[in-house]
């Protein structure tokens, strides 16, 4: 089917060009309604909790397996993206080595940093690009952000699991920046964890994100955050854990996976009716405009002397982005027109002129 126009759905600033959505999405219509309902039910006190907002997450559940071609049963639900991580980091055997990239986001680096201080195990940090290089027999863990926030690289994920199967090593991907402009599908055998924060690219509300286990890697992982929706029960022991990743699953925020269940349906909609293509297509333009190579994710990031200070002009010209490490970060989204795009180009030429690129 061919990719659809699908600003309609969304109410963003008609004075800016939003361009943002590596700090947050913009919600669509549909989940801010379902929201304002589950709001003024549980206002009203007529909400029945199991009914109304429990399946909501099981329904997102199923939605992001579809999304990244996982099985469901392989899909915990968590709060946010560090929940997993820690969960991993908690159950690693003492004196493991873990491999990470330099300057890698706090929610995946920082359980491990954690467990160092905690467990005796050996951290280890090597430039993003050299990850693969860098796997060794001893090593028993690469963590890593498919795409990372602060400069929008992309890494190589098959040749990275290609050097973690030679050696052994598990492979845990934060897919929070990448996800659903990166597809995984075709690497999720060689991927053991994925953690994915719900609230940038996902357009789900913060407080909805997603787990993913392999299989195999199950039983070598304790629910340290276990729950009654580890075990399905309300009271007492023993750690009777349910046959599936639910086991790692964290009570729900209830009415972010109300809202998360419109957005991931039209998400699933818009993988399959090339509307996703076509939004990564703007980033393509974007970054094409501003002469730069094509971006891995949609993340279109742009060095310059002064980050802060290019945002800040940016913003007060209707143009929404963000400042990460040494680059203005711009993130196109589905909401976004080729107009937009085009406006944006001329403005961030316009500002990097006046704060200067950075050499």
């Amino acid at each position: 089917m061919p990719a659809q126009n699908v600003r309609h759905l969304f109410d963003p600033d008609p004075e800016v060009v939003y361009l943002d959505a590596g700090t947050y999405g913009l919600p669509p219509r549909p989940a801010i309604s379902a929201l304002m309902e589950a709001l003024h039910r549980w206002q009203t006190g007529v909400a029945d909790y199991a009914r109304d907002w429990e399946t909501a997450g099981e329904r997102s559940r199923e939605l992001f397996a579809q999304l990244i071609g996982a099985a469901v049963e392989t899909i915990a639900l968590t709060p946010t993206a560090s929940a997993g991580v820690g969960m991993v980091a908690a159950s690693l055997p003492a004196g493991a080595e873990i491999l990470v990239p330099q300057e890698e986001f706090t929610s995946v680096v920082v359980p491990f940093y954690a467990a160092v201080e905690g467990r005796g195990i050996t951290l280890r940090e090597v430039p993003y690009r050299e990850l693969a290089a860098e796997i060794r027999p001893r090593t028993a863990l690469v963590a890593f952000s498919l795409t990372r926030a602060q400069s929008g690289e992309t890494a190589d994920l098959g040749q990275i699991i290609a050097a973690a199967r030679r050696h052994g090593t598990r492979v845990l991907v934060d897919g929070t920046q990448a996800i659903p402009f990166v597809p995984v599908k075709e690497h999720l055998d060689g991927i053991d964890y994925l953690v994915c924060h719900g609230y940038k690219h996902l357009l789900l509300p913060r407080g909805a994100a997603f787990f993913y286990i392999k299989r195999e890697r199950w039983e070598e992982n304790l629910p340290y955050l276990a729950n009654s929706r580890s075990v399905s029960r309300m009271y007492g022991g023993p750690l009777t854990l349910a046959p599936r990743a639910s086991r790692f699953d964290i009570s729900l925020a209830w009415h972010s996976w109300v809202g998360a269940v419109p957005a991931l349906e039209l998400l699933v909609q818009w993988d399959q009716d090339g509307t996703l293509l076509a939004a990564k297509e703007l980033a393509n333009r974007l970054a094409l405009g501003l002469e730069l190579p094509p971006p891995g994710a949609s993340l279109v990031c742009v060095k310059t002397e002064d980050p802060e200070r290019a945002t800040h002009i940016l913003q007060a010209a209707g143009v929404k982005a963000a400042s990460r490490g040494a680059n203005v970060r711009l993130a196109p989204h589905v909401y976004n027109t080729e107009a937009e795009i085009d406006r944006a180009i001329k403005v961030v030429r316009e500002v990097l002129t006046s704060v200067g690129p950075r050499s």
